[in-house]
């Protein structure tokens, strides 16, 4: 009986590789076919508490999963999540792991209807923003186990980003992944669509931004992880997108040149300081996003487009708040910088005089470089949450009527059915990248990043204990005074201070492009006789 189940088992096994071979090949109806019947033969055992039949059933969902989203098989998605949500797979299976597939079988769903796509749709935004705090789930149990982030949840990651519209967010993490030199074309080709998208939305064209795109396209086009009609179809779109630049500097009358090695030259004439600002994901330039030249070498992020001016009673005060945003923001990521490279006048020595208390604790103006930097955050994205508030007038009022301060992680929260209404009536992408921003630091709404709040607070109000190496033992008696004290180690925090950072930046740009959008839209609705376009094109995600 034994050799019997043991038999079944290295035949479910063997036909799951073939089944996976198959969608690899583009073979999608035939390995469907091939996992149903594994799907009723796998039903038939009745004990899946064997950790090995367990696991194999678990592989049997991740097919379904994969088949859904290469072949944009709704009822496959389907069958791929209820099997995860239908069994329990802790026996077999890492936490981290279970969350990750779990997430592509949801973002699968979400996006299967990409057709009917309404980018305001708000109950849409919160399915997308549920599946990516599943990703951030599975990279937060990673980082605390100090396990190296896979490239393939950074590339989940980063197409459930661009599709909120967080552009400088998912390009960072489709940037790190290209960078490792593997054979991951999903992550050059969504790099691609999320720079397409990025251009339609900001209306801001670069030739070198089309470069990228069809880069993109044209690194799909020889992955052996492709089937061949796909390889073929990128290449296709590579050689339009490079037709278009063509089309474009004749009609400007400039020759196209091979420039990349004077892009490369002028990215080391940058100072130490910017290069460190562009390999961090850390400008504030709309050139920085996808290049590293002489055009990202300065915070030169406006609300109007340079090559189009843009009217409105309120550009002038919201420009009057990006002033403050960029200030604030090149003072915090200063202090990151000079953290991290311990930066420091020499003739400013810290002499202040520490009791030794043998606890590890980091003290100094080093370590409350990283505490402040932390904090400016924090009071950038409120300042964004009060003037977005108010432009869009969307200000939370008491039951007097008076209005209430609108703090950034808050003041999104649309229970209410007529300020959600007024909300997707704006038909703003720039809103719903800081709706999404919002979400993952709402811990109402069970946001995955709310404990960098809890930090904000706690810095302020309470105490944080940033500890050198291991946390010492026996701490806990020393602070008995504070209430709920944090612990963080150096390394969790320089990383949450610089993810932090990021967090902020993608705020900023969402904000300059919720701005910059409202303009445009109010100055077609000045001009009679002018048909508004939908910029949405339609896409196909692949995963």
């Amino acid at each position: 009986m034994e050799d019997s189940i043991q038999s079944k088992l290295i035949y479910t096994n063997l036909q799951l590789d073939n089944a996976s071979e198959m969608i690899n090949k583009g073979q999608f109806e035939q390995s469907y076919k091939l996992c149903l019947y594994l799907k009723e033969l796998l039903e038939k055992v009745h004990d899946l508490s064997d950790p090995s039949f367990s696991y194999a059933f678990f592989r049997l969902a991740g097919l379904f999963v994969d088949l859904g989203n290469r072949d944009s098989n709704l009822e496959s998605s389907q069958i791929g999540l209820e099997i995860m949500e239908s069994n329990s797979f802790e026996h077999c299976l890492t936490r981290d792991s279970y969350y990750y597939c779990l997430a592509n079988a949801k973002g699968n769903l979400t996006q299967s209807d990409s057709n009917n796509y309404c980018k305001t749709d708000v109950s849409k935004i919160e399915r997308f923003s549920e599946v990516g705090s599943l990703l951030l789930k599975a990279t937060m149990i990673r980082r605390k186990n100090k396990d190296v982030l896979s490239p393939q949840v950074m590339v989940n990651m980063g197409i459930n980003l661009y599709l909120q519209y967080r552009f400088s967010e998912a390009l960072s993490l489709f940037d790190k992944v290209n960078c490792m030199g593997l054979d991951i074309p999903e992550s050059w080709v969504n790099r691609s669509e999320c720079l397409a998208l990025l251009n339609q939305i900001t209306e801001v064209f670069s030739i070198q931004q089309y470069k990228e795109v069809a880069q993109g396209y044209y690194h799909a086009s020889v992955s052996s992880e492709f089937p061949y009609d796909w390889q073929n179809n990128f290449f296709n779109k590579a050689k339009h997108t490079e037709k278009e630049i063509e089309d474009y500097c004749l009609d400007l009358g400039i020759d196209i040149e091979d420039d990349k090695h004077l892009d490369e030259q002028e990215y080391q004439s940058l100072s130490e300081y910017r290069r460190w600002c562009l390999d961090n994901f850390l400008s504030l330039s709309e050139h920085g996003l996808y290049c590293k030249c002489h055009g990202s070498a300065r915070d030169n992020l406006n609300i109007p487009v340079p090559t189009r001016a843009v009217a409105g009673d309120f550009i002038l005060p919201m420009e009057k708040v990006l002033n403050r945003l960029k200030s604030e923001f090149g003072l915090a990521r200063l202090m990151l910088y000079e953290h991290q490279s311990d930066k420091k006048d020499n003739d400013i020595d810290d002499d202040a005089c520490y009791a030794e208390l043998y606890d590890n604790e980091l003290l100094g103006t080093n370590i409350e470089k990283l505490r402040t930097a932390f904090r400016i955050c924090f009071g950038i994205l409120d300042k964004i949450g009060n003037a977005i508030a108010l432009l869009f007038d969307l200000q939370l009022k008491t039951n007097k009527g008076k209005v209430r301060p609108s703090y950034f992680h808050t003041f999104w929260e649309l229970e209410n059915e007529d300020r959600r209404q007024k909300f997707e009536a704006y038909d703003n992408e720039g809103l719903i990248g800081l709706y999404s921003i919002a979400c993952d630091l709402n811990h109402k709404l069970e946001g995955e990043l709310s404990f960098y709040k809890q930090w904000r607070n706690a810095l302020e109000h309470s105490f944080v204990f940033v500890y050198e190496n291991e946390k010492p033992e026996d701490i806990e008696t020393s602070l008995a005074y504070y209430e709920e004290p944090v612990f963080i180690s150096e390394s969790e925090f320089v990383e949450s201070a610089e993810h932090v950072l990021q967090l902020t930046r993608s705020a900023i740009f969402s904000f300059v492009f919720a701005v910059r959008i409202k303009a445009e839209k109010e100055a077609l609705e000045d001009i009679p006789n002018i048909l508004s376009q939908d910029k949405f094109i339609e896409r196909k995600k692949y995963t």
